[in-house]
């Protein structure tokens, strides 16, 4: 009876030891996944008294989480800037363009 129990338990263990590493490499091949289909995407943010302009190459699961990949700031515009809309607004159209440069087809040569 002792036998059986132990038998159980190890077999238990066994199950759930293959359920955890098919978890962490479908979670592995989830993010290869994303990462080879990753796209660039303009965004800002505010860091210590700046608003920075970036683009960045971001790979999504289809569970909405994100990994950023690459990051190219375009400008730090400070808050209190004078001409900080036109900074801004000039800051974002040159993110977006990037954005869609580096996410459409390669040249041709």
């Amino acid at each position: 009876m002792v036998l059986i129990d132990l038998a159980v338990i190890a077999l238990v263990v066994v199950l759930l030891v293959v359920g955890v590493q098919e978890y962490r490499d479908r979670s592995t091949r989830q993010w290869a996944a994303a990462e080879a289909t990753a796209r660039w995407e303009d965004a800002h943010e505010a860091v210590e008294g700046r608003t920075r302009v970036v683009v960045r190459k971001v790979a999504r699961l289809p569970t909405g989480e994100t990994r950023v990949l690459g990051e190219s700031v375009v400008d730090e515009i400070p808050d209190d800037a004078a001409d900080w809309h036109e900074r801004f607004a000039a800051a974002r159209q040159v993110a977006y363009d990037r954005a869609l440069d580096l996410n459409g087809p390669p040249f041709l040569t």
